[in-house]
């Protein structure tokens, strides 16, 4: 008994001995991981690090929402080939794509995307609400409705839709969408290739609908005084059998109205908007338009008007009475020949913005323009002359004669900018200061001394869907399906990325 115990208190001195090795051991072992580490972090800093890479999540999740961005075919066209680059950029990039629900939120349904890629895009936006496009679909062809199928029963999520096809694909697909329920669906813009009556949206069911853009597309006429939640309303092309009587609109919300209908004058009798302050008007009506609405808009700050009317001059100032930014196109010559008798209207006008005019009308509007600032009476603020687009023909060679033109004529009596129009001669850009001065021949110094906004097609401003050709759109089918299925490279996509990480590093 004796000897067992002496023999197991040796082993027990023995462990202890060997724990105490263990020990000490473990602590070289960490401060020598210490030492590494402090290594690697200094050789790290001492890298150039790119400033995207230091960005939070969060804010690098918005820049790719926005690089993703679709308002336009061509960019409904490249997104899946664009998100597919930028989940390659590196790790970081791919697992902020693949885990971020906003974007994968807008859902594109064309025959160029690949059903996988509708899928996939179900799935990864979880519950974030949804952007649905539906387009270049001229006819109801058989893989339309396996594009659908996906994304019909997630109606509940649906915070947007797009429409712009044929007439007959956008009447079977409204149809349909009738008989289901929206309760988050914001905005409708549908655009139809040819006129066609609508039985969607509902108020029933679209209870939150505050958007509503129609292309020659009709609602029946007893439903528009129904959604009296909008706050946006762009109605383009024959109202046909709508009779409206005066007042019989109410839309107490509306703050936007576009409008150009084959019967304007009706519509503006119909509705009543006191909250209206943005109006936009193109027409070829050929009689009055706002003659019978005096002050009937009074809330109305923005006016744009793409076409002339038969009305007085008068009768528009007065329908609209406190207009502050003005906007006009082709037609602005007559129309400021006939402000020059009335001086004593639209006294809050703060801008006035001359869009797509040609050189040979330019100079005479801005003669009528001049003339009418004489003659009206002064006012505390100054105006601004915004002219934006204008029509180059080829003989016009000399910029700074225009300039010189504009400068000599309204520089007394208001600001002006030219924005959007091409440097047709030799300039010299000096850059001394943090403002840039160009240098044109026969020009003022103080004309082209502030700010120059270069134009940059593509990435214009706008969400109007073009139609394109058939041809067209087969091309760029073909191209992807050179690159391979889309659907199929995502399903890829979990491949280890160390190699890359290293690489980066």
């Amino acid at each position: 008994m004796q000897k067992e115990l002496h023999q197991l208190r040796a082993e027990l001195d023995r462990l202890r001995k060997r724990e105490y090795e263990l020990v000490q051991e473990l602590f070289d072992v960490r401060a020598a991981a210490e030492i590494q580490s402090q290594k690697i972090d200094m050789i790290v800093k001492m890298q150039p690090v790119a400033v995207i890479d230091c960005l939070p999540l969060e804010l690098l999740s918005r820049i790719l929402r926005f690089a993703l961005s679709m308002t336009s075919q061509w960019e409904c066209r490249l997104h899946p080939r664009q998100k597919q680059q930028l989940a390659g950029v590196s790790r970081r990039w791919r697992d902020v794509i693949l885990n971020t629900p906003s974007l994968w939120s807008t859902i594109c349904t064309c025959p160029t995307w690949a059903l996988p890629a509708v899928e996939m895009h179900v799935a990864r936006s979880r519950d974030h609400p949804l952007d649905i496009i539906v387009f270049e679909w001229r006819y109801a062809a058989a893989g339309f409705d396996a594009f659908l199928h996906p994304i019909l029963p997630h109606t509940h999520r649906w915070h947007s839709l797009t429409i712009h096809t044929g007439a007959a694909v956008a009447r079977s697909l409204l149809h349909g969408l009738s008989e289901l329920s929206f309760p988050c669906l914001k905005r409708v813009d549908v655009r139809s290739s040819q006129n066609c009556d609508v039985e969607f949206p509902t108020a029933d069911n679209t209870p939150v609908l505050d958007q509503l853009i129609l292309q020659n597309c009709r609602l029946p006429k007893g439903l528009l005084p129904s959604l009296e939640k909008l706050t946006t309303l762009t109605l383009c092309g024959e109202m046909g059998h709508w009779r409206l009587e005066p007042q019989s609109v109410r839309l107490p919300l509306l703050r936007s109205l576009t409008m150009a209908v084959d019967n304007p004058s009706m519509l503006l009798k119909a509705i009543i908007a006191p909250e209206l302050t943005s109006f936009d008007f193109n027409s070829d009506e050929s009689t009055a338009v706002f003659g019978g609405i005096p002050s009937a808009f009074n809330k109305v700050h923005y006016v744009r008007l793409h076409s002339s009317t038969r009305d007085p001059v008068a009768a528009v100032c007065q329908a609209f009475p406190n207009v502050r930014h003005f906007e006009m196109g082709e037609y602005a010559c007559g129309f400021f020949h006939g402000l020059r008798e009335k001086t004593d209207l639209w006294v809050d006008l703060e801008c006035i913005t001359l869009r797509s005019l040609r050189i040979n009308v330019l100079e005479g509007a801005v003669n009528e323009l001049r003339e009418w600032f004489r003659q009206r009476k002064p006012t505390v603020k100054p105006l601004h002359v915004r002219f934006t687009r204008i029509k180059n023909p080829a003989y016009w060679k000399r910029t700074g004669r225009l300039l010189s033109m504009l400068y000599d004529a309204l520089h007394e009596y208001c600001t002006f900018e030219v924005d959007r129009f091409p440097i047709m001669e030799q300039t010299k850009v000096t850059s001394l200061t943090p403002t840039l001065h160009m240098d044109l021949p026969g020009v003022p110094s103080c004309v082209v001394n502030a700010r120059l906004e270069q134009d940059v097609p593509w990435r214009e401003s706008t969400d109007d869907f073009q139609d394109v050709s058939e041809d067209e759109s087969i091309d760029i089918a073909k191209d992807d399906a050179v690159e391979g299925k889309w659907g199929d490279w995502w399903a890829d996509l979990d491949v280890d990325y160390d190699d890359q990480d290293d690489d980066d590093q």
